[in-house]
């Protein structure tokens, strides 16, 4: 069974990504797996529960509304998306994801270390199976995921103008 998250933890609240990378341990190449300008919110709840989204930036929305079996296709392969319980131990971020865009990840445990601050979450992940590439990740020679957030403090700005517009009325 997961641990409580700590009552004020840092981490407890909606997060922004605002970099996304992958670098090969061997060579030090960097890469971005969904664009550089890739999309992601993540919300930990202080029960231990956390929901997240990761998009390509430059997902093309289907033609009609029942997409074809290529636009299916390659809607799915540009996103990773889950929900479940998740733990923080130290600098030791762990989720258990419940619900997911890939069956594969239900019932698996996801490690990453974390560096978290009031307004600044930064994470990378360990050796596991990539969702990205099916390829497992090995010790000295693997790719390392490196993400970025900011903390989300105030509703995006159409809705403060939805707000705004509604109050001027």
């Amino acid at each position: 069974m997961s641990k409580p998250i700590p009552i004020g933890h840092v981490i407890v609240g909606t997060w922004r990504l605002t970099a996304f990378t992958e670098r090969n341990l061997e060579t030090g190449a960097v890469s971005y797996p969904f664009g550089e300008m890739a999309k992601a919110l993540v919300i930990y709840e202080a029960n231990g529960y956390v929901a997240t989204i990761f998009v390509r930036s430059d997902r093309k929305p289907p033609i009609t509304p029942q997409a074809t079996d290529q636009e299916a296709m390659d809607l799915y392969r540009s996103m990773i998306a889950f929900a479940g319980r998740y733990e923080v131990d130290g600098n030791r971020l762990t989720y258990h994801p419940e619900i997911s865009w890939n069956e594969a990840w239900n019932g698996t445990t996801q490690e990453r270390v974390i560096e978290v601050s009031e307004d600044r979450l930064e994470t990378n992940s360990v050796p596991v199976v990539s969702p990205l590439t099916g390829v497992r990740a090995r010790l000295g020679a693997s790719k390392i995921g490196w993400l970025a957030f900011d903390r989300r403090r105030h509703p995006p700005r159409s809705l403060q103008r939805d707000d705004e517009h509604r109050q001027g009325q």
